[in-house]
């Protein structure tokens, strides 16, 4: 199989942006979503979110801790990025010191971590566009939110925020700028585009499947 570089071809990161763009804007534009961003979503739903999510991504980190000496991914294991901790604070914000007990599946949630499993044991290379799906756009993008979510919510001192505080990350820019030439460094064959763009429509349609459930849960439409 012939390896390509990003030398050789669109760059990873703007190949998956580009090819997964219909799916990410399905994604943005559920009802949920919508009203998210529109301020409408209460405190309920959006605890709600922070419960699906933590599954997420405490799958998520568990893969990239498993395939951090993989040779073709291991460079993007980077426990900066981690959120699962942050979520929990988030989560004792919202619901006290017993939050776990808050914790639940659901249908869309467990298909999302059995896709991240599967990446885990049957194909490594599957994580990039998780890994970049679910922290690139807060990494760019989550400062804004937080401040947006603050004020729905009449929050103070950083409380019920923290999944959109990356502390460990002194330069911002300079971060995203190292994170996406490590992505676009793995190494890729031409057969691997096709599957890795498949793979980044889906996790963007696992994306949507949650908050469609959650959409249909707190009654948006």
């Amino acid at each position: 199989m012939e390896t390509t570089t990003a030398q050789e071809r669109e760059p990873l990161s703007k190949l998956l942006y580009h090819r997964t763009s219909e799916a990410h804007r399905a994604a943005e534009n559920t009802p949920y979503m919508l009203a998210m961003f529109q301020g409408k979503l209460t405190k309920d739903a959006y605890s709600a979110w922070l419960v699906r999510f933590h599954a997420v991504y405490s799958a998520l980190e568990q893969t990239a801790e498993a395939l951090r000496e993989d040779p073709s991914v291991g460079s993007l294991y980077l426990p900066q990025l981690n959120r699962t901790e942050a979520i929990e604070r988030d989560l004792a914000y919202f619901y006290g010191r017993d939050w776990r007990d808050a914790l639940k599946t659901s249908p869309a949630t467990d298909a999302y971590v059995a896709r991240l499993h599967r990446v885990r044991d049957e194909w490594p290379l599957g994580l990039v566009p998780h890994h970049w799906i679910r922290y690139a756009g807060y990494l760019h993008g989550g400062a804004t939110l937080a401040r947006m979510l603050t004020t729905t919510y009449r929050l103070s001192d950083g409380d019920g925020v923290a999944f959109y505080d990356f502390t460990e990350i002194e330069d911002n820019h300079a971060f995203i700028a190292d994170y996406h030439a490590r992505m676009n460094a793995v190494p890729v064959t031409t057969e691997d585009v096709a599957p890795l763009v498949e793979e980044g429509n889906h996790a963007f349609r696992g994306n949507e499947a949650i908050t469609v459930e959650l959409g249909g849960e707190f009654s948006l439409s």
